[in-house]
Formats: C-alpha cells, sequence, structure tokens
C-alpha cells in the first residue's frame, strides 16, 4: 500500500491548512458562479455584458498573475494568499449590493485580484511546502479541496437564495471568504528563502522574469493547454451554460444541481489524476483531459434534453479534474522554488487570457449566432490550439528562435 503511506504522510498540518483555505475560496466561488449571469441579466445586462464582465475577471489575472506572482516570491506566500481571501469576501458584497450590471464589474476586478492570490498562488504554496515525490498526492488533495467548495457552493446558494434571495446567497459567500482569510492568517507558515535565493529575487522585477518562461518550450506548450481549458470553463461554462439550460427550460434550481454533480465527479478525478502523473508524464494527463474537453464542447452543441447536457458537463468536469490537478504538478516539476511564484504567474496568465478573449468573443458569437455556437465555436478552437501544442512539443525549433529545455526539478 505505498500510496496509502504516501498519503498518510502528506496529511500534515501545512497541507491540510491551505487545504481548508482553498476549500473556503471555492466554496465562495461555487455559491456564485450558478448564478451570476441570470442575476446579470435580471439586472439588465446583455449577452455580449455579460461575456465582458467574465473578460474583466480574465483580464486582470492576465495583467496581475505575472506581477502578484513575483510579489510573493518576495514576501511570501502568506500575506497575498491572506489579502486574496479578504477580496473574495469584498467582491462577494459588492455583488450583492449592486443596482445595475455595470457595478459588478468592480467586484469582478477585485475577483480576478483574489483568484491570483489564492488558487495560483496556493500551487507555488503547496510546491514549496512538499517534496518533490510527494506533488502528486498533494496536488491531488489541494485540488480535491478546490472540487468539494465548488461542488457543495451550489447547494448551499440554492438553499440560501430560497430564503434570502440570490443577494442574500452572495452575502453568505462574502462571510465564507472571511473565514478562509482567517484560516490563512493563522495557520499558513511563512518561509524563510535560502540566502542563496536572495539576489535572484532581487533581480526579479515583475516583467523580467518574462523572457526566461519565453524560453522554456513545456511551459510554453503547457500555457497553452491552460488558456485553452481556461476558456473552456472560464469562457463557455461559467457564462454561457446556465443560459443555454435555461433556453432548453431547465431552471435554477436545476442548473445549480447539473453544477454540484459536475463539481463532485470533478473532484473524485483529481485524486487519481495526481497519483497518475507520478507514473505517466503530467503533460500527458494534461493533454488528455483537453481532448477531453473538446469532445464534450463539440458534444453540446447536439444536446437536446436535460439528461444529455448534465452527462456533457459532467464530462467536461472530469476534463477540468485531471487537467488542474497534472496543470499544478507540471508547473511545480517546471520550476524552482525562488522561481515558482513567477512560473504560476505566467501559467496562469496565460489561462486568464483564455478566459479574457473567449468571454469577449463568445459573448459575440452568442449574440450574433445564438447562445449554441458558442460550444462548437470553441471546440474548433480547442482543435486548432492541440496542433499548436504538439508542434511545441516535437523536438523542432521555430523558425529563427531556438527554444531551450527547461530545468525540471523533481
Amino acid at each position: 500500500m505505498p500510496h496509502v503511506r504516501a498519503l498518510r504522510k502528506v496529511l500534515r498540518r501545512d497541507v491540510l491548512t491551505i487545504c481548508a483555505v482553498i476549500f473556503c475560496a471555492d466554496l465562495m466561488s461555487g455559491t456564485i458562479a450558478p448564478s451570476f449571469s441570470l442575476f446579470a441579466q435580471d439586472l439588465g445586462a446583455s449577452l455580449t455584458l455579460i461575456g465582458a464582465l467574465s473578460s474583466i475577471v480574465g483580464l486582470t489575472q492576465m495583467l496581475g498573475s505575472m506581477p502578484i506572482g513575483t510579489i510573493s516570491d518576495r514576501i511570501g506566500r502568506k500575506a497575498v494568499i491572506t489579502l486574496g481571501m479578504l477580496l473574495f469576501s469584498l467582491s462577494a458584497v459588492l455583488y450583492a449590493l449592486a443596482p445595475s450590471p455595470y457595478w459588478l464589474f468592480i467586484g469582478r476586478i477585485l475577483s480576478g485580484i483574489a483568484m491570483i492570490s489564492t488558487f495560483s498562488l496556493g500551487v507555488a504554496y503547496v510546491g514549496d511546502i512538499v517534496e518533490p515525490s510527494e506533488r502528486g498526492l498533494a496536488f491531488g488533495l489541494y485540488s480535491t479541496s478546490m472540487g468539494l467548495g465548488f461542488g457543495i457552493g451550489p447547494l448551499i446558494a440554492g438553499k440560501v437564495a430560497e430564503g434570502y434571495g440570490v443577494r442574500g446567497s452572495y452575502l453568505f459567500a462574502a462571510l465564507l471568504s472571511l473565514m478562509g482569510a482567517i484560516i490563512a492568517a493563522r495557520g499558513l507558515r511563512r518561509f524563510a528563502r535560502p540566502a542563496s535565493d536572495a539576489v535572484e529575487r532581487i533581480r526579479l522585477l515583475p516583467w523580467s522574469g518574462t523572457a526566461s518562461m519565453l524560453h522554456n518550450r513545456k511551459l510554453l506548450a503547457g500555457s497553452l493547454a491552460n488558456l485553452l481549458m481556461m476558456s473552456t470553463f472560464g469562457g463557455a461554462v461559467s457564462n454561457f451554460f446556465p443560459l443555454y439550460a435555461s433556453q432548453l427550460f431547465v431552471n435554477q434550481a436545476a442548473i445549480n444541481s447539473m453544477f454540484s454533480a459536475r463539481a463532485f465527479v470533478s473532484t473524485l478525478t483529481r485524486m487519481p489524476s495526481g497519483v497518475l502523473t507520478t507514473r505517466v508524464p503530467s503533460r500527458i494527463v494534461m493533454y488528455t483531459a483537453l481532448v477531453l474537453a473538446l469532445v464534450s464542447m463539440f458534444l453540446m452543441t447536439q444536446a437536446q434534453s436535460t439528461t444529455v447536457l448534465a452527462l456533457l458537463l459532467v464530462l467536461e468536469g472530469i476534463a477540468f479534474g485531471s487537467f488542474l490537478t497534472s496543470g499544478q504538478v507540471f508547473v511545480s516539476e517546471n520550476s524552482t522554488p525562488s522561481t515558482r511564484g513567477t512560473a504560476v504567474g505566467f501559467y496562469g496568465t496565460a489561462g486568464s487570457l483564455g478566459s479574457t478573449v473567449s468571454a469577449i468573443l463568445l459573448g459575440a458569437v452568442a449574440e450574433m449566432w445564438g447562445v449554441r455556437m458558442v460550444f462548437q465555436s470553441l471546440g474548433i478552437a480547442i482543435l486548432v490550439g492541440l496542433l499548436a501544442i504538439g508542434y511545441l512539443n516535437s523536438d523542432r525549433h521555430w523558425r529563427g528562435f531556438p527554444l531551450a529545455r527547461p530545468n525540471r526539478v523533481r
């Protein structure tokens, strides 16, 4: 039972604490996500504006991932993660008080900063505290905690909304985030960096790490994969799946249940995916997950029943869960403790770029050709992206620009 013994070793206080913080963060996100696009629509938002509300989160993450990651390399992860949880709480309060859809933009910007500071830097924190041999199980546990939070969140939101309305559920989400901030402030550890890392950290300005990341062929391929996967979830599923389901006469309670089922199945996928990365290269698991996302997007355009729609959302959840864990392992493998925040920031920037661009483009697609076309056009984009990933993973060099191999830390 080697995996059981390894899991017991991983289940120590510092790992469990960051998992608890991330559970609270995704519990808050799961409370808001299923109802946000419909809430914005009730406030008067058009389909294009709904896409813009999502894209502003991605834009914030795209601009902030590298600087915030680098800051965490300098001052430590604890302070940044704690601040991120507080920003989550503030954003939820702003949603609850919004008198018009345009007021939601402020909360979305804060949410974007909070996502970088918690989800992304939580990955860096786990990479800091575990040994290379423990990464698969540790990240499996980390991403499982995320999935549990996002799975339970919609169920809680539905119950709270029945008694206090959607705005009441958002205020409840703010309390959940505040609880996570308290856990982070009291439970996370600060790490003293090795003296040998000091010079590298001082030189590592928010923009200076980009060049070295662009020369890392494997990290480029993985970041493109993250861009595509985040386009799937952040661009299509979060924003347009509830609208698509409502066009098929699925009510809000059923939509919440679908999101919960997706999250729970996605959660069950994450620990096995982490174990799998100890046997199979993490990039292989990542790209296989992306193929599953491609299949779900294409088939979703043919869905005509609630059951089929729910099954396809579950398939996308399996793909997302598997990708999430393997991607976290992948970034840790291709970074060092002194550059891990920057590497996570680069990887996260690609995902944010995907969320930003896809939300804007898919909003325009939905406005012109209908919500169904959102999923078909994204499927085509993933197919093209997979071809580009195959090229990056080949042994050839870009014309005039040889790509260096990454230094792998195991």
